[in-house]
Order: C-alpha cells, then sequence, then structure tokens
C-alpha cells in the first residue's frame, strides 16, 4: 500500500505588489502612511491606508449612529491606498482591519493644562 504525504501550503503574504518606492511616495503625499498586517492562518493580507480627513471623520461619525458596519466601510475606502484586494472583499478580514483603523483615530494622545 502506497502512502502520501500532503504538505502544508506554504504560507503567502498578500500586498497587492506595493513597493518600498510607492510606500514612500504615500508617505509624502498623505505626511502619514499606515500599514495593516491581518494574519489569516499562515497567510498575511496587507493593506495600506492614510490618516482620514475631516469629511471621512465625519461621514463615518453620522454612519455609526445607526450602521456601524457601513460606516467602517466607508472608513476603509476612503483611507485606502493599497494592498491586499482580499481586505476589501473578505468579511472576516475586513472587520479584523477595523479594529485597526480605530487605533488610526484614536492613536494622537493630547494634554490639557490649565494655565
Amino acid at each position: 500500500m502506497e502512502t502520501i504525504s500532503k504538505q502544508a501550503p506554504e504560507a503567502q503574504t498578500y500586498d497587492g505588489g506595493v513597493t518600498p518606492e510607492q510606500v514612500e511616495a504615500w508617505k509624502q503625499q498623505h505626511r502619514k502612511a499606515f500599514r495593516i498586517d491581518i494574519k489569516d492562518g499562515d497567510d498575511v493580507h496587507i493593506g495600506y491606508f492614510k490618516r482620514p480627513d475631516f469629511a471621512t471623520i465625519k461621514a463615518v461619525t453620522k454612519l455609526s449612529k445607526t450602521d456601524e458596519v457601513e460606516a467602517g466601510r466607508v472608513m476603509f475606502m476612503n483611507c485606502w491606498l493599497g494592498g491586499s484586494d482580499d481586505l476589501k472583499t473578505d468579511a472576516v478580514l475586513f472587520m479584523a482591519v477595523q479594529i485597526q483603523l480605530g487605533k488610526v483615530l484614536n492613536g494622537c494622545v493630547g494634554s490639557l493644562k490649565n494655565l
């Protein structure tokens, strides 16, 4: 009897073919760019995002009162620079990105001083 050995498929990284030069161009154009890595099993999906502008924040704030998923989609699409297209189409990957995008909105720390 012959035994068939199955090897696990190699882990893949999906980044949409974004080059280091493209990342540098985004940083120059948008002042800040963010890379979000989402691990799915052994695979990694990478997305690149910019900070939201006021119009995006306004739309997200308004939508979040009635439809948090749609608010997240607006944030995603308006901040998306490039990367794995699966982050846009796979609901589980998309929701994992939402957690990280929330950190972008809350990533600055302020302080108040009484003068």
